[in-house]
């Protein structure tokens, strides 16, 4: 008889990299001969992740049009579907990256009414090093509503996983690790390089044997934080290009990503995540970047030139839903006119996530 699986939360702000590191702990995971399924999140359909993810061999449910907290029991729903599609050994889920109070809107609830279907596990929060600079050491009044999200989710974490670690030099790593054990000195601090598969191991340990905590957010003003998550403008959209001549895929990924980014700059908007994922005949790359002065990163490489393509996009900024579909307008025109290629908008949704209004919350079990 088979035991229950785990469920392991990582949360994270947009572009943290949890995406990329549940691929990464999936590949460590398959080969310790543990099976493991995931559960993208958000606020409309159209995710970028959840392709990832089933491209990369993932068994991957969805929980679209509302956060975790939001559609209880839509996530209630996806961990029964992975369960009896795959009955994996561990469930890596990943919430909204403008969302939080996710521990007592979400793990405390499932603690209470899914613990004989899974184990939850300790939450871990990801930082990505840029957006640590950008919100503490270099913090403007400009962007207070995406700090505050910032740091509500930090203050419930378990673990703080710091990741991109790859992209610093060590003595900026112990620096930072030791900037945030300092500001947070309750919460076990790590950090992983989900590209290069550094820490993973150490982190996937730790989750095993730490049982979640109950860093519940006493007091969270809900207004301020439907207001926080409202001043980020979300484009979920899908394109079909066709080019007259073959051309390079990683090239075009990186142009388009880098064309949607100085449309975001120009104006004054500011970059929670942008991603993209370019799907091929027969192969596919992602390509995002987190800030405006970042230069654009590729997982996985097109092996051949394309011809043809469909393209996911998600941009998550602080500009209006109209200012990101006439973002979206202008990048089709340039494809056209600088590949002279056909270019179509097959989908596209642009809004402002609605006021959280969680199905429980922790103090309901007080």
């Amino acid at each position: 008889m088979k035991t229950i699986p785990s469920l392991m939360f990582i949360g994270g702000f947009l572009g943290a990299g949890k995406t990329t590191a549940i691929r990464a702990l999936g590949k460590i995971l398959k080969r310790r001969g543990i099976s493991t399924a995931a559960i993208t999140n958000d606020q409309s359909d159209g995710l970028v992740d959840t392709a990832f993810l089933a491209d990369n061999g993932f068994s991957t449910q969805e929980v679209a049009g509302s956060c975790f907290c939001c559609n209880f029991d839509g996530l209630l729903q996806a961990i029964t579907k992975n369960i009896e599609s795959i009955h994996p050994d561990i469930i890596l889920a990943e919430p909204v990256g403008s969302c939080t109070d996710l521990v007592a809107t979400v793990i405390r609830p499932m603690l209470d009414k899914m613990n004989n279907k899974v184990n939850t596990l300790a939450f871990s929060v990801l930082v990505e090093p840029q957006r640590w600079v950008e919100l503490v050491d270099n913090y403007d009044d400009e962007i207070s509503s995406v700090k505050f999200l910032f740091d509500k989710q930090l203050e419930e974490a378990d673990f703080i996983v710091i990741t991109k670690s790859d992209t610093l030099t060590m003595d900026e790593l112990n620096k930072l690790l030791k900037e945030v054990r300092s500001k947070y000195p309750g919460t076990e601090v790590h950090s992983i390089s989900a590209k290069e598969g550094i820490g993973l191991e150490k982190w996937v340990d730790l989750i095993q044997v730490t049982p979640p905590g109950e860093k519940w957010l006493k007091e969270i003003d809900y207004d301020e934080y439907a207001k926080a998550e409202a001043d980020i403008g979300w484009l979920n959209a899908q394109l079909f290009v066709k080019f007259p001549e073959p051309v390079d895929g990683n090239t075009f990924s990186v142009k388009m990503v880098d064309n949607i980014k100085s449309r975001v700059a120009e104006l004054n908007g500011h970059i929670g995540n942008l991603k993209i994922l370019v799907v091929g005949r027969n192969e596919s790359v992602k390509c995002g970047t987190s800030h405006a002065e970042s230069k654009p990163l590729l997982e996985n490489r097109f092996a051949d030139s394309i011809d043809n393509v469909n393209v996911t996009i998600n941009v998550r900024a602080t500009l209006s839903p109209g200012d990101l579909s006439s973002i979206l307008s202008g990048t089709v025109d340039y494809i056209k006119k600088k590949d002279q290629a056909e270019a179509s908008i097959l989908y596209l949704n642009t809004f402002r996530p609605a006021p959280p209004n969680p199905t429980y919350r922790y103090d309901q079990y007080d």
